[in-house]
């Protein structure tokens, strides 16, 4: 290497080109080192003599280090841009600049490069003093840190472990570099090792210091356990069989370098095949992932997705908590855009209607790529552009499994289109009795080959017809009356409620075996959109009702669900009774809940069907709220108002109000979720219940704002209207959020009689939410009046109800009342327990706010490091406070 080169990173080392510049042993070579370390600065005597002598200089030192830098400078004064001056404040050592080791190590930004620059131990001559290598060995071990994970990201976790393992023996007390390999060996497979490494350093820190591991090794254990680290789509579709030709096309999109790639071509061309069979083969350059979405952009019947709805998907299945995805699109664009920064993602937008639906899809940084299918040219996009032509005759014979000359007819009939000929050798297995030459000459009458062909989008229907003709009569109706429900899966249930027969399988097999319904589960279906438009434009005097039997399904379902789950609920307490009973209602909503939005949505505008779309966005919007789904529960308010205007009544429209104000609440919109509930109280004049719910929900409001004397007065009012008025022991409901504006006021025993007053009616029901309700507010107000054993017993129940029922939201603030109590017990080891949980649920869902007082409260556990963070997540300007919980841990 050309220049003057200066290496501390390993032995000392001078080169000038390729020649060594030879240094004496001993103390000049702890000089030099002393003066690079500080190159371009001023190194006083005292501090060279201190390190030299350890702190403890003799007489001569002074004299023996001007002999040191006059041996330097003999040795230094030919290379070129090196100096050596004195002056009255000590010796500074000029040297070129990046011809220093330590210089390139520091600036490299890509790990192996810098390491690359280590030798050996650093700074080895300065045997007196440790301290400077104990900084540079910390660097290095940094960097190693940084290497690991960039060879995680990028697959190449095997390699790593070996090395890992090693430095992990040797640094024992280094979390990060044994929470690599804890990740390195659970992506290898070892599961069991990963968590042996986790307790090995758990026992370490415990015996030699007597700590436990860090929140974030923790984190990683629990993920680990869970199977869930980190979230990793893998979305393609399947790869296309047969695949034939497009070898070009291939090279050129996988061997590109680009991080946009738009493929464009008239329909039938064969885009999504070419850009799903790229996808896979390029598949293993991308380990964090492979994104999909058919973006509608030429599907017939169907309006293009919009960005925000795909950006939701994404950033869910990269990851994302519910609560934590914007529901401002240019906001979910740029949390999308950061998460990919990390990551290398491969994203397939496949069908785009043009670049506006695509441009907040794109990574905003190298690393991650995406594949683009279009009919039109996306120009304004950077991109590079595939264009695709018709196949080339030698390959469209190859796609019909026959190269006589009555299919090179048959090709040349089909224009050497990738779809026409698809259809072209479809029809030919569909008929066993033809030869390609009977299909050549059917397709020689240009005046039927359209008939024959339909390709394009007739191409489609084409292809679906030749299956849909090989089906029963049962078969066909069921076939299309499935299609005419417009939901992403179908239960075995829900089929049977559609069809009206419960040996549904029976009649679904012949589905399957056609490639017209597919399986997705346990005893769970899905057609795919373009088979479900073919299917719905076959007549049938059935649909109306068989839609009406599959829409009461899903009520009566959701009826079932609600009471068991939340009986105080008002959809619960108003809807028609059912005789339906489910053993695991919280899992059938968290499975059915896409599907019961898709029901609501695809029928709020029918007249006849309306209502029914309302009453399950009416009982479905409660269980979002819980769940903290936020843009879910949003478009399910404007669903409700959708449907509320086609149905046109008051009543309607009010039902819709209290979705939408649910949404409202939820995203922090307070004063406009009031405004709706008071249209709805004032439409109610003549229904003293309906009145007093809606009460209950403004109270609740006041009591968010603030605004704790109304809310009291708010509460007292529903509580005597639907005391009155309501079912026996609906009252709980407003007397829990009355208890909740009593402890924030500070008025703890007005709080506690309103909580059991609550809790009375809540037993009598066996409303297990509103006994957890009741029981969180009983146990913070026994709290605040130091009646700590029994606050104690109150909150156990408390989180054991919600652990049951699935409220996760409602047992983290349980968790934290409870660390309270224990702490005034003096019992903080239990207490840090319920506040590590705490975090665990809050951190999983992205709250902010319940993240910092779980911080919080971990320091009030003695574990102080936990401060800052708090003080940093509690400071996040526009962070939206509980002032109940912040008055029961203050």
């Amino acid at each position: 290497m050309d220049g003057v080169r200066f290496g501390v990173l390993g032995p000392l080392l001078v080169t000038h080109g390729q020649r060594v510049v030879r240094i004496s042993a001993g103390q000049p070579r702890q000089v030099l080192v002393l003066l690079l370390l500080h190159a371009g600065q001023t190194v006083s005597v005292d501090h060279l003599m201190s390190i030299l002598w350890d702190g403890d200089p003799p007489a001569s030192a002074r004299k023996a280090v001007q002999v040191h830098v006059s041996q330097l400078r003999r040795a230094l004064k030919d290379l070129p841009g090196v100096s050596l001056e004195w002056s009255r404040q000590g010796y500074r050592l000029d040297i070129p600049d990046r011809s220093l080791d330590l210089q390139l190590f520091r600036e490299a930004e890509d790990p192996d490069e810098a390491l690359g620059h280590w030798r050996g131990p650093a700074l080895a001559e300065l045997t007196t003093n440790t301290q400077l290598a104990n900084q540079l060995e910390e660097e290095r071990l940094a960097a190693i840190e940084r290497r690991a994970d960039k060879a995680i990201r990028e697959g190449r976790h095997h390699e790593v472990l070996g090395e890992l393992t090693g430095y992990v023996t040797q640094h024992p007390m280094r979390e990060r570099l044994r929470g690599a390999l804890m990740v390195a060996l659970h992506r290898s497979g070892r599961q069991a090792d990963a968590l042996r490494v986790y307790d090995e350093g758990r026992r370490h820190l415990a015996e030699e210091l007597g700590l436990d591991p860090g929140q974030e090794l923790k984190d990683l254990h629990a993920a680990i356990l869970q199977g869930d680290i980190p979230a990793v789509p893998r979305e393609l579709p399947a790869k296309p069989e047969p695949f034939v030709g497009r070898r070009d096309e291939l090279a050129l999109i996988t061997g590109a370098a680009d991080t946009v790639i738009a493929v464009h071509g008239p329909g039938g061309q064969g885009k999504s095949a070419l850009a799903t069979a790229a996808a896979h083969a390029m598949a293993d350059r991308f380990p964090d992932g492979q994104l999909y979405v058919d973006l509608h952009g030429a599907t017939p019947g169907r309006s293009p997705l919009s960005s925000a709805e795909v950006l939701r998907r994404f950033l869910r299945a990269l990851g994302t908590p519910p609560l934590a995805v914007p529901t401002d699109t240019s906001e979910a664009a740029a949390l999308y855009r950061s998460t990919l920064a990390r990551r290398k993602v491969l994203v397939l937008l496949d069908n785009a209607v043009d670049a506006a639906q695509v441009g907040p899809l794109l990574p905003g940084e190298a690393g991650s790529a995406v594949l683009i299918t279009s009919r039109r040219m996306l120009a304004t996009l950077g991109a590079r552009h595939v264009r695709l032509d018709p196949l080339p005759e030698e390959d469209a014979v190859k796609l019909l499994g026959d190269d006589s000359d009555a299919a090179r007819q048959v090709a040349k009939a089909c224009d050497h289109l990738p779809l026409a000929l698809t259809i072209a050798a479809a029809r030919l297995r569909s008929r066993p009795d033809w030869t390609t030459a009977t299909l050549a000459r059917r397709l020689a009458d240009q005046r039927h080959r359209l008939d024959e062909l339909h390709f394009d989008d007739l191409g489609v229907r084409t292809s679906f017809q030749l299956s849909f003709e090989g089906l029963d009569e049962r078969s066909t109706r069921a076939f299309i009356l499935l299609c005419c429900l417009n939901v992403p899966t179908v239960s075995e249930s829900t089929a049977q409620a559609l069809l009206g027969q419960d040996d549904v399988d029976r009649v679904l097999d012949p589905l399957v075996d056609a490639k017209l319904v597919e399986p997705c589960g346990p005893e769970r279906y899905r057609v795919h959109d373009l088979l479900r438009l073919f299917g719905a434009e076959h007549p049938s005097d059935e649909k109306h009702d068989a839609l009406t039997r599959a829409l009461t399904h899903y009520r009566e379902t959701l009826t079932a669900a609600l009471r068991k789950l939340r009986p105080h609920a008002y959809g619960a307490l108003t809807n028609s009774a059912t005789e339906q009973d489910l053993d695991e209602p919280l899992q059938w909503l968290t499975d059915e809940a896409e599907n019961l939005s898709a029901a609501a949505r695809s029928t709020m505008d029918e007249p006849a069907l309306a209502e029914h779309a309302l009453a399950i966005a009416h009982m479905l919007y409660p269980h979002l709220f819980k769940q903290d789904r936020v843009a879910d529960l949003v478009e399910l308010g404007q669903i409700a108002s959708r449907a509320a205007r086609t149905i046109g009544t008051s009543a309607a429209l009010q039902t819709a109000l209290l979705v939408q104000s649910a949404a409202n609440r939820l995203i922090g919109e307070f004063e406009t979720a009031r405004a709706q509930l008071e249209e709805v109280l004032q439409a109610r004049a003549d229904d003293p219940f309906g009145q007093g719910r809606a009460l209950s929900g403004i109270g609740t409001i006041q009591r968010e704002l603030g605004e704790l004397d109304q809310a009291s007065a708010t509460l007292a009012r529903a509580v005597e209207l639907i005391s009155a008025h309501g079912p026996a022991g609906a009252q709980r409901v407003p007397l829990s959020a009355l208890a909740q504006v009593h402890q924030v006021a500070g008025r703890y025993e007005e709080a506690l009689a309103a909580a059991v007053e609550s809790l009375k009616h809540a037993r009598a029901d066996r409303d297990a939410a509103g006994t957890a309700y009741a029981l969180a507010s009983q146990g913070q107000a026994l709290f605040k009046l130091g009646r700590w054993d029994e606050a104690l017993v109150a909150l156990d129940e408390c989180i054991e109800l919600c652990r049951a029922t699935g409220e996760h939201n409602d047992e983290w603030q349980a968790l934290l009342c409870r660390a309270e109590v224990l702490l005034a017990l003096g019992k903080p080891d239990q207490a840090a327990e319920d506040a590590g949980r705490c975090l665990e649920i809050t951190s999983a869902r992205g709250d902010r706010y319940g993240e910092g007082v779980a911080h919080l409260v971990l320091a009030k556990c003695g574990l102080e490091t936990h401060a800052d963070r708090a003080a940093e997540l509690l400071g996040t300007p526009g962070l939206r406070r509980d002032n109940l919980l912040d008055s029961v841990i203050s």
